[in-house]
C-alpha cells in the first residue's frame, strides 16, 4: 500500500495479472497511477523491457519513464515505450517482409501523401473533364477517413461529401492506384503503419505469439483516443497472455474526426470479460464548484461509465460564472478587461487561458488583446516540419535512406534550376528504368541522352551525394552536414530569408544526435512532428504570454483562470453535428473545456440575432435542471461608449460617431 496514492490508485497498483480498464476523470492523477504502475510490475520481478507503455506523444512515454526511474532506478529506462505509430514503424522494420515490403520502406507524411494522392488523381482525372472533382487534399482526407472510421469509401462519401457521391467509381479508382503507387515506391503513409502492423498480428500466428512473448504487459494511455484500429493492435498483442491495462476518460473523447471511438472503452469488458474496472474519481486539480458543474454536464450523457468528481482540495471557492452579451465585440472586451484585472491582482499571464470550439472565434479577441497591448499565444498554425526549406531537406535525406522515393526525387530535381521541371521528368524516368542502380547509371552509355551539360553535371553531383552517404547510414549527423553543404548555396539562392532559415536546419544537427540510423532519424521526425521544439518559444523566463486555444488543442493542460467563449448554440455544439453521437462527443468537448480550470471559470455568450443567424445560449447549460445551483449569472457593466448610434442622428451626430470609433 502506497500512501502517496489514494485507495482507487492503489487498486490498480496492487491488481493481480489480467485485463484492468482504469476509468480516470479529468485530473485524477492518472499518470501518476500508471507511473506507480510500471515501478511496481518492475520490483514484482518483471523484465523491464517485456513491458510495453503505448502512448499518443512520445513526451508522455518519455515523462513517464522518467518518473518511473525516480521511484525506482534506471532499469525502468529499459521498457519499451512510444506511440503506436512509432511501435507499428518499429514492428514493420522486423516483420515487413510478411506483407512483401522493403525493410527500407519510406514513411510519408501528410504533404507527402497528398502529392502521391495527386499523382493517382492525374491518372484517373481527364483535364478536360467538366465534371467537378474533388482535389488531391480532400480525396486524402476521404481515404484516410475511411480507414479511421472503418468505413467503406460510399458510406464516407454518404456522410462528409454527399456532393462527390455521384464519383464513388472513380475516387474508388484513384484510391486503388495510389495504393499502388504506394507499394511500387515503398512508401507507407500514418495509417499504413497502423494497416499492416493489424493485418500481420491478425494472420501471422507465429508472429503473433513472437510478440506476445516478448511483451508481457501491455499498457495503454489515454485509450479513450485510440481508433478502432489502434485498439484492436492493443487487444491482439494481449490477446494470448491477457495482461493489459487501458487507461482513459470515455467523458474526453472528443478525437471522432480522427476517429477516435469512445466504445473502444465501453466495449473493453465484452472483449476481455474478466476485466476489473477501477473508477478514479478523486480530483486534485479543480475546486469543487468547477467539478460541480462537470458532474451536471457528464450526467446528461447518454452513454459513459457514471462517475462524480470530487475536488481533495476542500478549500470552498467561487462557482462558475456565465456572462451574457449583446454582441460579440462586448463579449471580447469583456474578456479582455478581466484579464487585465487578473494581471493586475498579481495572476500570471501564464496561468490564464482563453479557449473556444475553432479557430476563427478568437479573431476579434485577439484584435482587442493587441489593443491592450497584452501578450498572447494561439495554438494551431503551420507546423515546423511542413516549412519549405524543411521539407526540402528531408527529402535530401529520404533519397538517401530509400532511393526509390518518387516524391523526395521530384523535390530534390526541381531546386536544381539548371534542370527544370522537363528534364526532372526525363531524368527520374530514367533514374526507374536502370532500378536506382548508381553504379550502373553512371557507366550507362543512354541515361544522359537528350540531357544538357549543365543538367546533366548537377545530376551527377546529387548522384555522388547521395552515393557517398549510402555508405554512412549509422552516421545521422554526418549525413545532415553533408546535405546541408550541398543545399545551403541553394537556399541563399532561393529565399531572402536564408539566415533565418538556416538557423533552422542547423537545429538538425542537435536533433541527429539522439538518432545515429538515418531510417530512425527520419522515423522519429516524421511520426511526432508537434514535438519540434516551438522556434517562437518566449526568450527568456521572464516572458509571460495569455493562452488562447481550441478546446481540442488545450486538452490535458490546465490553467488556474479559463475562459470558455462562445457558450452558444452553433458554437457549443457546433452548427455541423448531424447524429446523437455528434451530438455527445460535442458534450464532451464542452466537459474537457470545464474541467481545464483549476480555480475560475468564465463562460462567456454573446446574445443577439442578425439577417443570418440567431444566437442562444447554449442547450449544454440551459437544459441543466440545477443551473442557477452550480452557476452565477453575472450581468457585465456596459460600455462606457456605444460604436454606433441609431439612424435618426443627424450628418454632424454621424461624423461625431465615426471619430469616436476609430480615434479613441
Amino acid at each position: 500500500m502506497n500512501e502517496d496514492l489514494n485507495e482507487a490508485q492503489n487498486s490498480v497498483i496492487l491488481s493481480p495479472p489480467g485485463p484492468i480498464l482504469v476509468v480516470a476523470g479529468a485530473g485524477t492523477g492518472k499518470t501518476n497511477t500508471i507511473v506507480h504502475k510500471l515501478a511496481s510490475l518492475v520490483q514484482s520481478g518483471i523484465d523491464p523491457s517485456s513491458l510495453l507503455l503505448l502512448t499518443f506523444t512520445r513526451r508522455a512515454a518519455k515523462e513517464m519513464l522518467n518518473r518511473a526511474s525516480g521511484l525506482h532506478d534506471s532499469r525502468m529506462f529499459s521498457v519499451q515505450g512510444g506511440t503506436f505509430h512509432s511501435f507499428c514503424h518499429q514492428f514493420l522494420r522486423k516483420f515487413s517482409l510478411a506483407v512483401s515490403l522493403g525493410s527500407n520502406f519510406t514513411i510519408l507524411d501528410e504533404d507527402d501523401a497528398v502529392s502521391l494522392v495527386g499523382m493517382a488523381r492525374d491518372q484517373v482525372v481527364s483535364k478536360q473533364s467538366k465534371v467537378r472533382f474533388p482535389k488531391k487534399e480532400t480525396l486524402a482526407e476521404i481515404f484516410s477517413g475511411c480507414f479511421n472510421l472503418q468505413i467503406s469509401l460510399e458510406k464516407l462519401l454518404q456522410k462528409d461529401y454527399p456532393m462527390f457521391l455521384g464519383l464513388t467509381k472513380e475516387i474508388q479508382e484513384i484510391k486503388s492506384k495510389f495504393t499502388e503507387l504506394k507499394l511500387k515506391h515503398n512508401s507507407l503513409d500514418f495509417d499504413d503503419l497502423l494497416d499492416f502492423t493489424r493485418k500481420i498480428l491478425m494472420e501471422e500466428e507465429s508472429i503473433r505469439e513472437k510478440v506476445g512473448l516478448q511483451y508481457k504487459y501491455i499498457l495503454v494511455d489515454e485509450y479513450q483516443d485510440t481508433n478502432r484500429v489502434q485498439a484492436h493492435i492493443a487487444c491482439l498483442l494481449a490477446s494470448k497472455h491477457q495482461n493489459i491495462l487501458v487507461v482513459g476518460d470515455d467523458a474526453q473523447c472528443i478525437y471522432g474526426f480522427r476517429g477516435a471511438n469512445v466504445h473502444n472503452m465501453l466495449d473493453f469488458p465484452k472483449i476481455f470479460p474478466k476485466t476489473q474496472i477501477i473508477h478514479l474519481t478523486d480530483n486534485y486539480r479543480s475546486t469543487q464548484p468547477v467539478l460541480d458543474l462537470a458532474n451536471a454536464v457528464l450526467a446528461e450523457s447518454k452513454e459513459n461509465y457514471k462517475k462524480s468528481l470530487v475536488a481533495h482540495s476542500k478549500h470552498i471557492q467561487d462557482k462558475p460564472k456565465h456572462i451574457k452579451f449583446e454582441s460579440a465585440e462586448e463579449e471580447a472586451t469583456w474578456i479582455t478587461d478581466q484579464i487585465l484585472e487578473l494581471y493586475e491582482n498579481h495572476i500570471p499571464l501564464t496561468e490564464i487561458a482563453v479557449l473556444f470550439r475553432a479557430g476563427y472565434i478568437s479573431n476579434l479577441l485577439e484584435v482587442k488583446l493587441s489593443a491592450k497591448q497584452i501578450p498572447f499565444r494561439k495554438y494551431g498554425g503551420k507546423r515546423f516540419l511542413d516549412l519549405a526549406h524543411v521539407k526540402d531537406l528531408l527529402s535530401y535525406l529520404r533519397i538517401i535512406d530509400n532511393p526509390k522515393d518518387i516524391l523526395s526525387w521530384n523535390r530534390v530535381l526541381l531546386l536544381e534550376k539548371s534542370i527544370g521541371k522537363k528534364y526532372a521528368q526525363v531524368l527520374y524516368k530514367n533514374l526507374e528504368t536502370h532500378n536506382f542502380q548508381y553504379e550502373v547509371i553512371e557507366n550507362s552509355p543512354t541515361f544522359f541522352l537528350g540531357i544538357p551539360d549543365l543538367a546533366k553535371t548537377s545530376f551527377q553531383n546529387l548522384i555522388q551525394l547521395f552515393k557517398s552517404q549510402n555508405l554512412n547510414l549509422g552516421n545521422s549527423m554526418g549525413i545532415v552536414e553533408a546535405v546541408l553543404s550541398h543545399y545551403f548555396p541553394i537556399l541563399e539562392m532561393e529565399y531572402d530569408d536564408f539566415d533565418k532559415r538556416k538557423q533552422d536546419l542547423d537545429s538538425f544537427k542537435i536533433l541527429a544526435k539522439s538518432s545515429p540510423h538515418l531510417s530512425d532519424y527520419l522515423a522519429n521526425l516524421t511520426l511526432d512532428p508537434t514535438e519540434r521544439e516551438d522556434t517562437n518559444a518566449p526568450d527568456s523566463e521572464e516572458d509571460e504570454f495569455l493562452t488562447l486555444s481550441t478546446i481540442h488543442s488545450a486538452k490535458g493542460l490546465e490553467w488556474k483562470y479559463v475562459f470558455t467563449m462562445q457558450v452558444v448554440e452553433g458554437s457549443m455544439p457546433s452548427s455541423r453535428i448531424k447524429t446523437v453521437q455528434d451530438l455527445e462527443e460535442e458534450r464532451r468537448l464542452f466537459y474537457v473545456a470545464i474541467t481545464r480550470a483549476k480555480q475560475g471559470l468564465f463562460l462567456t455568450s454573446p446574445i443577439f440575432s442578425d439577417k443570418s443567424r440567431l444566437m442562444t445560449v447554449s442547450r449544454f447549460l440551459i437544459d441543466l435542471p440545477n443551473l442557477k445551483d452550480i452557476v452565477d449569472e453575472v450581468i457585465p457593466k456596459p460600455l462606457e461608449t456605444s460604436p454606433m448610434k441609431p439612424d435618426t442622428s443627424t450628418e454632424n451626430d454621424r461624423f461625431q460617431d465615426i471619430q469616436r470609433y476609430f480615434l479613441n
